[in-house]
């Protein structure tokens, strides 16, 4: 069946639903688009922490004035994935400008690749790529640059967000953009052949010739519908969380990671307060222990403010079905180790409108085909790398110790298998990459060098001897003297607000 798109009905008004609203809008200004929700209700006080494309969509593919962004939102800025303690290794960062941690990128050769797999290079503090130095000198990615024209930023960057903050500027956006916001509750969904003839809220009935859930683990729409689950080989489905208060002296620009009993611990800084969580496997620990661990492991975390949420890590083999389309929550979920969450459903509806633009708003079995096609590989991708994160894991209980024999894909597998015969090299099978190039979290040299830093072995570098240079050393040398002294002369997360924008 070929359904021609004028008007969209969006059921959920998080961050998922409100962000698809806007790219269906931006990208088909002819659309009619509504977003449901009982907006009475509390904005659940998850801090969000984000990976580096949510700046351009957010910034390009959304058109959201950066400035009007940062002075309502308040961003705190993110720099890397701080994993303070993974499993008893050494303190490393997933930095988002991994590609640029030697002075020639997109020149390296084999005598930087073997110092970096060994410990002259490797997790040392003398050699930090700029985003680690940030977060080392705890800066934010602002400077003042009299020769670049006044206050500039450095981009390789991502975003901790304040939920309620942000949710009450899309929901501005939305309405500047002319999206309806209705309060009302679903409380029934017409289905005949698993496609969507009405929905009946407790104010009113609404049809709509495309039908988007974003009603998160509820999936209010997508549970008429009959599709398959595709559950992840990943034991971890509860979280813990609580707040403390924070002084903006305080911040660390990245997300921080400590390994616990039978999971792991996040925080995550924002302008407000310090957001701590624990996710871990409930099979392997009782609620009530793992709060007294969480509550022991956090300074200022009282035992009465922590709230659990529970999740299941996969996704429904079909997001569109029919005329409706789940994104967000309610389409799947991956346990949130590298903050994936917010920044690929944000990518999966900049993808489905441009989708649909492209497609002159007609939604035949073909374009279904290839929105579902695009979502179930970027599942894979997510998937693939969090898991290896278990694969290399370590631990003395029982948790740990069976989380090694997570489930690989055959293309993880094929990429350890490369860089234990070639090292750092990247020129891995084209096929893969170019099925996969215009996912995000899909990089064959950064899995390289996660998995290097926690503890995975390249024969390649085992076998073989190679001298660095006096000429690569002194350019390794100065390339890192010059990125810690340009970090000493950015502004910190105070000094921006305060200074810079004049805000408190």
């Amino acid at each position: 069946m070929s359904d021609q798109i004028d008007d969209v009905v969006v059921v959920g008004g998080g961050d998922s639903g409100l962000l698809a609203a806007l790219a269906l809008k931006k990208m088909n200004t002819g659309l009619d688009v509504s977003v449901i929700d009982d907006f009475e209700e509390d904005v659940p006080q998850v801090g969000k922490s984000t990976f580096l494309a949510i700046q351009h969509i957010l910034h390009e593919d959304l058109g959201i004035d950066e400035r009007a962004f940062v002075s309502a939102v308040k961003p705190v800025w993110k720099a890397s994935v701080y994993f303070r303690d993974w499993c008893g290794y050494p303190p490393f960062h997933y930095p988002f400008d991994q590609n640029r941690k030697f002075p020639n990128p997109n020149e390296r050769d084999t005598n930087e690749g073997y110092h970096y797999y060994y410990d002259e290079l490797h997790n040392s503090t003398d050699h930090q790529s700029k985003c680690e130095e940030m977060v080392s000198q705890g800066k934010s990615p602002w400077y003042f640059s009299p020769r670049e024209g006044g206050t500039r930023k450095y981009d390789n960057v991502a975003y901790h967000l304040n939920t309620e903050r942000f949710n009450t500027f899309l929901r501005d956006l939305c309405l500047d953009r002319d999206i309806g916001l209705i309060d009302d509750e679903v409380v029934t969904v017409d289905v005949a052949n698993d496609r969507i003839q009405r929905l009946r809220g407790r104010n009113g009935a609404y049809e709509a010739d495309l039908y988007v859930d974003a009603t998160g683990f509820s999936r209010v729409l997508k549970r008429e519908q009959s599709d398959e689950f595709h559950e992840f080989d990943l034991p971890l489905d509860s979280a813990l969380n609580a707040r403390s208060d924070l002084s903006l002296d305080e911040v660390v620009p990245a997300t921080v990671i400590d390994t616990g009993d039978h999971g792991w611990f996040w925080q995550i800084d924002t302008f407000d307060n310090r957001d701590r969580g624990y996710v871990y496997a409930s099979e392997y620990v009782s609620e009530a222990a793992a709060r007294e661990e969480f509550v022991d492991h956090c300074d200022g975390i009282a035992a009465e403010d922590v709230v659990k949420y529970e999740f299941t890590s996969g996704y429904h083999e079909r997001a569109w079905v029919e005329n409706c389309v789940a994104i967000g929550n309610a389409e799947g979920f991956v346990e949130p180790l590298q903050s994936t969450g917010l920044t690929a459903n944000a990518k999966a509806s900049v993808t489905l409108a441009t989708l649909l633009s492209g497609h002159g708003r007609v939604a035949d079995d073909a374009v279904r085909e290839r929105y579902n096609g695009w979502v179930s590989r970027s599942w894979e991708a997510i998937y693939d790398f969090i898991s290896v994160h278990y694969a290399y894991a370590d631990g003395g209980t029982e948790f740990w110790r069976d989380v090694q024999d997570i489930e690989l894909s055959p293309r993880t597998e094929m990429l350890i298998e490369h860089f234990d015969r070639h090292g750092f090299d990247t020129h891995v099978d084209p096929a893969i990459h170019s099925e996969h190039d215009d996912l995000l979290f899909f990089r064959a040299r950064h899995f390289y060098a996660l998995m290097r830093n926690m503890g995975a072995t390249s024969e390649f570098y085992e076998t073989h001897d190679f001298e660095l240079s006096d000429a690569v050393r002194r350019a390794v040398d100065q390339h890192y003297g010059a990125i810690e002294d340009d970090v000493a002369d950015h502004y910190d997360h105070r000094e921006y607000y305060h200074g810079v924008l004049g805000q408190h």
